[in-house]
């Protein structure tokens, strides 16, 4: 009788460590279903960050002249020599202020490693082919040397620049005096 008592006990023990088993897995599947939406959230919300931080910057250099004739240069593989803003060159670099990082050959806009999941990150950490990369919004962090130290939406970590691809968000206005055409025949 005894030795069936304890058959009987083994037995349901066995059968709650089953059941608890069961439920165990149940809740771990549950607590990285959780996780996982939680990290897809994470990963769209720095995504829109980063598109953000891309049209800022393009909204800036396509309604400053100065910006837009470098920038276009760029594209055509041409320089353009004008008197501009550049942060550490020709006006004092200031940390944790905007600028406007715009590289004038093929480059990658952010680093490869560490970046965030994503084809948007994968894009603008990959060399582009002939042409500059887009613009983009930084903030800057710190002066070293001829480099500066940035931060961006697009990268979880800061970066080195050099200063000729940092640009102010103002430029100095270029006002040429409207003259109708053939004024120069008067």
């Amino acid at each position: 009788m005894k030795k069936l008592e304890i058959a009987t006990g083994l037995g349901q023990y066995k059968v709650l460590l089953a059941i608890l088993g069961v439920v165990g897995a149940g809740l771990s599947f549950e607590m990285w279903k959780w996780n996982q939406q939680q990290h897809e959230k994470y990963i769209a919300e720095k995504q829109k960050a980063c598109q953000q931080s891309l049209d800022i910057a393009n909204q800036y250099v396509e309604n400053n002249r100065i910006l837009r004739n470098i920038y276009y240069a760029a594209i055509a593989q041409d320089t353009f020599k004008a008197k501009m803003n550049q942060p550490g060159i020709n006006t004092d670099f200031q940390a944790d202020k905007h600028y406007i990082l715009m590289y004038s050959k093929s480059a990658s806009l952010i680093p490869e490693q560490p970046r965030y999941e994503g084809s948007l990150f994968r894009r603008l950490s990959k060399l582009t082919d002939k042409r500059p990369p887009e613009p983009l919004m930084v903030t800057g962090k710190k002066l070293l040397g001829n480099k500066a130290e940035v931060i961006s939406a697009c990268s979880p970590v800061t970066f080195t620049v050099s200063l000729e691809n940092l640009y102010e968000i103002a430029q100095p206005i270029d006002i040429t005096p409207y003259q109708p055409p053939f004024s120069s025949f008067y």
